[in-house]
């Protein structure tokens, strides 16, 4: 069945017409394969985003306790010195 019809269109079309056809088939296809490929890693790359985002908040905490921790027997010497 699908010869057949190839064969009607190569006949009443062309050759040259076809092979835009085929092409314009497959590039849609290619098309909507790349949309999908965009669409995961910008998802991925947001979630990467928001991980690091918490990863900085998490280490500035971490670094302001250091800083104002006067406990500690090491930084109690220090700023008596």
């Amino acid at each position: 069945m699908e010869i057949s019809l190839l064969l009607k269109l190569f006949e009443s079309i062309g050759f040259p017409a076809v092979i835009f056809v085929i092409w314009y088939i497959y590039h849609n296809a290619q098309v909507k394969t790349f949309e999908k490929i965009i669409a995961n890693n910008f998802d991925i790359l947001k979630d990467l985003v928001e991980t690091n985002q918490y990863s900085a908040t998490v280490l500035s905490r971490i670094e302001s306790k250091i800083d104002g921790n006067l406990w500690c027997p090491i930084l109690k010497k220090e700023l008596t010195k």
